[in-house]
């Protein structure tokens, strides 16, 4: 919960990310507090008051993927809206004059993001919602400590440098506005 709070308001992207190691965090738990409490919250070194607000936040977590019934898979409607709103700014600074340097991250990106739509056949997702899945895959594979390729991390390497400024101009929009 804390660091969810702290990813959120300092890197968007890095938020939505770790909301889906969270949300497959909780499956594996079997959407079960008791199990989590056990495995995942009995690890932080915290005083009592703040294990109390972490348990809080995990049990509000598995009633919300409950509620949106995406025990099995699919991903927080919160979470959703914040890829669409990631989407919205990516599409925008593309039509903008004033962000070459998005442009630039992003024609980098592109060959790797068409591609990957092309194999993994993602039913009208947006560009910006494959590129989150290409980044979450990645880390499930770092996690279970799996090679990764040259040509696969360069690839990534694309698609994170273009999502950290997307993130970026994400949070300066949101503090101060940005011009389009």
């Amino acid at each position: 919960m804390l660091i969810a709070r702290q990813k959120k308001q300092e890197n968007i992207a890095e938020y939505v990310v770790y909301m889906y190691q969270i949300e497959d965090m909780m499956r594996a738990c079997n959407m079960d507090i008791e199990i989590v409490k056990k495995n995942i919250i009995s690890q932080y070194q915290q005083p009592q008051p703040i294990i109390d607000e972490i348990t809080y936040w995990y049990d509000n977590i598995i009633a919300l993927m409950r509620n949106q019934k995406i025990e099995q898979k699919g991903h927080l409607q919160e979470i959703l809206n914040v890829v669409a709103d990631l989407n919205d700014l990516h599409l925008q600074l593309l039509r903008s004059p004033l962000h070459p340097d998005y442009k630039s991250a992003y024609q980098d990106a592109a060959p790797v993001i068409g591609q990957s739509i092309a194999i993994t056949k993602t039913n009208g997702a947006s560009e910006i919602e494959v590129c989150f899945e290409m980044m979450y895959m990645i880390l499930l594979l770092r996690l279970q400590k799996k090679e990764i390729s040259t040509d696969t991390s360069f690839a990534i390497s694309k698609i994170s440098h273009m999502l950290a400024i997307l993130s970026d101009k994400y949070k300066k929009n949101e503090d101060e506005g940005l011009d389009f």
